[in-house]
């Protein structure tokens, strides 16, 4: 996880996407919590934005708040100020979603430090959707991170099933050749075929 990492894209709030990295989601009026620490004082890291964008993307969760310090977001800031927050798939643990009987729903998960990323431990990560989409975020967010478990690396986009393919069977009316996998050699009994090129 970093702290004020983000680049933004010129004149929007929108994270320049990294190499081969696309965007699933986003969802807008997002509340955001970073807690971390044992409650000792001086060894906890509590952050924390009443409104803010959440971005799902293949490699990464984002969270730009509504204010900033700063237009770019990757600039020097005043201590304890939260611009920009960025996490990869790989560093969110124990995906919780949260359907509270009062309050907004809640995407919640364990937060593991990177390298340089301004956070020494691990970190729960709270981001509560005030106004809706916490489903749609949490899904996508879980998805991708079981992609990722499985296969060891980011898929390059979210891909799309393939579509179908009649170009062995051009004229569909009539039945495969016999002898082809997954087709019978003859005709079900009573079956006839009837002529369609009429």
């Amino acid at each position: 996880m970093a702290l004020n990492a983000v680049m933004l894209e010129e004149g929007t709030r929108h994270p320049v996407p990294l190499p081969n990295e696309n965007f699933l989601y986003h969802c807008s009026g997002v509340k955001f919590e970073l807690k971390s620490g044992d409650g000792y004082p001086g060894d906890a890291v509590a952050l924390r934005s009443d409104s803010g964008t959440a971005f799902v993307s293949n490699q990464r969760v984002v969270f730009l708040p509504v204010e900033t310090t700063h237009k770019t977001s990757t600039g020097s800031s005043t201590e304890g100020t939260l611009n920009s927050f960025t996490i990869p798939h790989t560093s969110l643990k124990d995906h919780r979603f949260a359907q509270p009987l009062f309050g907004a729903n809640r995407f919640e998960a364990l937060a593991l430090p990177v390298a340089g990323g301004s956070i020494a431990g691990p970190a729960k990560l709270i981001l509560s959707f005030k106004e809706g989409g916490g489903f749609d975020f949490a899904t996508v967010a879980k998805k991708m991170s079981e992609r990722i478990q499985e296969t060891g690396e980011a898929p390059p986009h979210e891909e799309e099933l393939p579509g179908y393919d009649n170009s062995t069977h051009p004229d569909t009316s009539e039945r495969p050749e016999a002898g082809l996998p997954g087709y019978p050699d003859e005709a079900p009994p009573g079956y006839e075929q009837l002529d369609t090129r009429r």
